[in-house]
């Protein structure tokens, strides 16, 4: 049984940032192996986020902007000005290609296609053992591969849940300066349900159906929909689809063990990462991991510590989830209202964790505040419940 000093289980977007940031620091002459059962080789994911100062992945971002516009189910569009942020795109395939060449710099890196069938752990470290058979033993194991339980009834369970088409249109349609962050002018049909537009020129654009619901569409439901917005709302009938995306994100305020054991560490959204009230990943998984590198660095262990005051931030999302969930008051307008009363850089601050109470109290005055204050008691009384149940609380 082969030894590593880091064993990564999931060579995604989370598994590829630690082995970066790894390599990329003073640990960078510790031996890695990298377990994943696909080839990154396919644009099959695009990362939308916003922030305001430079990242690692800065020279292969596809687009930035300074602005985006939101526009509500009457068709009232609002262009929202970033004040200091800036919306950031970055294609998966620009994303994989980079940094696995980046990785291939360095001595001590092993990549492995083949599953992870499950992680155990001794006093030296933790073994992994593949649906092959085979087995490998790491001092730290990070995992991304770790499914989250979203069927226990004490949690909000909801699913951010898309497909997106890029198309090529042979006259110039798109404004490559202004993003459609949200476009709830479509039918909602008792969900949130919205169109995302990134412009990539006057000819491209991947447009997105995004919905947050419970439950799945019909296949076919998201194609319908996608084509329809097209030939309506864009009235296009000559345009050529270059690639398709589908994708699934947890939004569930379940709670979740980022170290459920001494060498065991769980990354991406298996470790929390996934913010909970927007389904947003990449921003918050490079701030952890970053965290993490550093954490390593210092001090020999993975393991960071959260100022427990943060937590309101979980609450915050799961009262949101909340309202969504038992359908209080539409998103459409939470979302539309949220950004017309607020400055655009106080929702996204808040969005990432990065408000004082001061600023969380006037963002709380613009929303519905008796739909909200029932959502606060539900939560309160489901936690209550949880810890009954015995379920950890995040």
């Amino acid at each position: 049984m082969k030894h590593y000093d880091y064993i990564i289980c999931g060579g995604g977007m989370a598994g590829l940032s630690l082995a970066y940031y790894l390599k990329k620091s003073r640990l960078n002459e510790k031996s890695i192996l990298i377990i994943e059962p696909k080839e990154k080789n396919t644009n099959d994911r695009t990362w939308a986020f916003w922030e305001k100062t430079p990242n690692p992945f800065e020279d292969i971002l596809f687009r930035k902007w300074d602005a985006v516009q939101l526009i509500d189910v009457e068709g009232n569009s609002q262009n929202l000005d970033m004040g200091g942020y800036q919306y950031k795109l970055l294609r998966g395939i620009d994303f994989y290609n980079f940094v696995i060449n980046e990785l291939k710099k360095y001595q001590g890196v092993e990549w492995l296609k083949d599953l992870t069938e499950r992680i155990n752990e001794d006093k030296e470290g933790a073994i992994v053992e593949m649906q092959s058979g085979l087995k490998f033993k790491g001092r730290y194991v990070f995992d991304s591969t770790y499914q989250l339980n979203l069927t226990l009834k004490h949690n909000h369970n909801l699913l951010q849940h898309f497909k997106g088409y890029v198309i090529h249109t042979e006259k110039p349609c798109f404004n490559p300066s202004l993003p459609v962050m949200m476009n709830f002018n479509i039918e909602q049909k008792g969900d949130c349900r919205f169109i995302y537009i990134l412009p990539l020129d006057e000819h491209t654009a991947l447009i997105e159906y995004t919905l947050f619901s419970e439950t799945l569409l019909p296949k076919e439901e998201y194609d319908t929909e996608l084509k329809k917005y097209i030939a309506e709302q864009l009235q296009l009938t000559n345009y050529k689809t270059i690639e398709k995306e589908f994708g699934i994100i947890p939004m569930s305020d379940v709670a979740t063990q980022e170290f459920p054991s001494e060498h065991v560490i769980r990354i991406g959204t298996s470790g929390g990462y996934t913010n909970a009230a927007t389904g947003y990943t990449f921003q918050n998984t490079q701030r952890k991991l970053k965290s993490l590198v550093d954490s390593l660095e210092k001090t020999g262990s993975p393991k960071t510590k959260e100022n427990w005051f943060n937590g309101r931030f979980r609450f915050y999302a799961s009262v949101l989830l909340n309202v969504l969930e038992q359908k209080r008051h539409t998103a459409a307008d939470i979302f539309a209202t949220l950004y017309r009363k607020n400055p655009p850089a106080r929702v996204f601050a808040f969005l990432d964790g990065d408000t004082n109470i001061w600023e969380e109290l006037k963002l709380m005055n613009t929303v519905p505040k008796t739909k909200f204050l029932a959502a606060v008691g539900a939560v309160i009384i489901r936690k209550i419940k949880a810890s009954l149940s015995g379920q950890l609380l995040p």
